[in-house]
């Protein structure tokens, strides 16, 4: 045998080795994270977190309540506490700070931080697919919160967000200037297409796991008349919404039912419901720090 054939079987043998090293790691990564697209998504029917809710608040009522000024901030977390992915910069200022939560120590660490804990009866899961659609919850439906419904103006803000308390009031201005019912920013990253949206969340893990779901869920809306090319792509890590405009409840429960369907990448099938709707206001895009986990220049 030469010293050519000897070398090119090394050659496949070390390249077999190292594929089957790099699966086997892959396959301990995958059942280490618990990532899973199969769980029961009964209880996070609307029907059944309406019944779970309640219709009572749960903290006194602030002054000023349902005025022009009345403004309240919120954010919420839903799993394990090794996961929790807090700001712990973020403290309440001005206006009340709600957080909603199905982990009760999440929910006495950010009330010692001068949060007003909303506990959400949601069983804590490992499945980090699962906590995230149980995030959806509020951050979809505020509406269903009491606590939150009878503020005149509710911020959402994701909780590994800085809160940028010194531009709320301009914001609310703008929203109001604009007759929207919810207002976001623009995405920083991508725009014209969709299809951006979709490709990018396919970097990771969790929203790997229901590419076809998603698939399955942007064809659905081709065929009701929606368009892959868009002229707004927007980032709901950040929603300022008019609660006492009726608009505000219907396009919250279009956006959950159809996070339902396409799966816990929200901004997706957010960029389907934002077509051709004027209810939405575009803010502009915050800068770009980051992109797919990276550091920009």
């Amino acid at each position: 045998m030469s010293l050519s054939h000897l070398k090119l079987r090394a050659i496949v043998k070390y390249r077999r080795f190292t594929r089957g090293l790099r699966k086997t790691v892959r396959r301990l990564e995958h059942s280490s994270s618990g990532i899973s697209n199969e769980f029961d998504r009964a209880p996070l029917q609307r029907t059944a977190l309406a019944a779970g809710i309640g219709q009572a608040a749960l903290h006194p009522a602030p002054e000023g309540l349902g005025q022009s000024t009345d403004m309240a901030i919120y954010s919420t977390y839903c799993g394990p506490l090794g996961s929790f992915t807090y700001d712990r910069n973020n403290r309440p200022e001005r206006w009340p700070h709600y957080f909603v939560s199905n982990n009760p120590t999440v929910l006495e660490i950010v009330g010692d931080l001068g949060w007003k804990p909303i506990p959400l009866d949601l069983p804590i899961s490992g499945n980090p697919v699962l906590s995230a659609h149980q995030a959806k919850v509020a951050k979809a439906l505020p509406h269903l919160f009491p606590d939150l419904a009878r503020h005149r103006f509710v911020t959402y803000l994701d909780d590994k967000r800085r809160i940028p308390h010194a531009e709320l009031e301009g914001l609310r201005d703008t929203l109001v200037e604009k007759h929207g019912a919810m207002a976001l920013r623009l995405s920083p990253h991508i725009r014209d297409n969709v299809l951006w949206e979709f490709t990018d969340s396919l970097f990771q893990d969790r929203y790997r796991a229901q590419s076809h779901q998603m698939l399955r869920y942007m064809l659905a809306q081709l065929e009701a008349g929606k368009t892959l090319e868009t002229d707004r792509l927007f980032t709901t890590n950040f929603i300022l919404r008019d609660m006492a405009d009726p608009r505000t409840a219907a396009l919250g429960e279009r956006w959950y039912e159809d996070i339902l369907s396409c799966g816990i990448d929200c901004q997706l099938p957010f960029a389907f419901l934002a077509q051709g709707e004027e209810a939405i206001v575009d803010l502009p895009a915050p800068p770009r720090k980051k992109y797919l986990g990276k550091k920009l220049a």
